[in-house]
C-alpha cells in the first residue's frame, strides 16, 4: 500500500497553519490551601493570609511545567509467531509537579510553603514552634483530608482574547518537598524558591472563551 503523496503548500497556507505557535511565558497558577491550612497560617503568622496575599504569591511563580502521563502495559508474546505486542491496562500520572517562585522581600513565599508543611507534620499543632527547640519533641501528622487540596490549577493561555486556553486541575495536591535555595556573595540575582507538589491525578479542560476559572 502506497504512502501519502507530498503536497505543495504555498507560503500563505503554511503561515496560517503552523506559525501560530503557543508561547511558554503566558500562564497563570493558583495554589489555594484547604481551610484548616489557611487558618493555621493566619494563626501562626498573622502577616500571612491567603485571602490577602495569595494572588501576589501566585504571580511570583516564575516557572512550572505542564504535567505528563503514560500508560502501564503488559507484553503479549503468544498471539502471533515472532510478534511482541504491548497492551495498556492502566493510566499513570506524574507523581509530582514543581513550582519555582521569585521570593519577595517580605519572604511571604517561604512562610507560605513552610507553614503548609508545618501544618502537615503537626509542627505548631502538636507543640508550639518554639517548643521544638527541645530535642525530645516529636511530630504527629495531621489528617490528609485537612492538608490536601483540589484547588491547585495551571491555566495555559495566549494573548489572543478569542483563542483557546487549557486548565489543568490537580486533585489531592499538597507540598511534598522544598528545594534548597543557594545564596552567596557572588553577583546578586533574584532569590528563587522551588516547591514540589504531590497529587493523585489531574483533569484537563479546553475552552475557547478567554475567561479564567479562577
Amino acid at each position: 500500500m502506497a504512502g501519502p503523496r507530498p503536497n505543495r503548500i504555498n507560503t500563505t497556507t503554511l503561515k496560517s497553519r503552523i506559525l501560530n505557535i503557543a508561547q511558554t511565558s503566558v500562564y497563570q497558577v493558583k495554589l489555594q490551601p484547604p481551610g484548616p491550612v489557611q487558618d493555621f497560617l493566619r494563626t501562626s503568622d498573622p502577616d500571612i493570609d491567603y485571602g490577602r496575599d495569595g494572588l501576589n504569591i501566585e504571580l511570583l511563580c516564575s516557572d512550572t511545567n505542564l504535567p505528563g502521563q503514560s500508560l502501564a502495559t503488559h507484553d503479549i508474546t503468544q498471539d502471533y509467531p515472532g510478534v511482541s505486542e504491548k497492551m495498556a491496562y492502566r493510566k499513570i500520572y506524574d507523581d509530582r509537579i514543581d513550582f519555582t517562585f521569585m521570593v519577595d522581600r517580605d519572604y511571604n513565599v517561604i512562610q507560605f510553603f513552610e507553614g503548609w508543611i508545618n501544618y502537615i507534620t503537626g509542627q505548631g499543632t502538636t507543640f508550639t514552634n518554639e517548643e521544638y527547640v527541645s530535642r525530645s519533641r516529636y511530630y504527629r501528622m495531621n489528617y490528609p483530608r485537612n492538608y490536601k487540596t483540589d484547588n491547585l490549577y495551571i491555566s495555559k493561555f495566549e494573548k489572543d482574547p478569542y483563542g483557546y486556553y487549557l486548565t489543568y486541575q490537580f486533585i489531592g495536591a499538597f507540598p511534598l518537598t522544598i528545594s534548597a535555595s543557594p545564596i552567596s556573595y557572588e553577583s546578586s540575582t533574584s532569590l528563587r524558591y522551588t516547591a514540589s507538589f504531590s497529587f493523585m491525578r489531574y483533569i484537563k479542560t479546553r475552552k475557547r472563551e478567554y475567561e479564567l476559572i479562577f
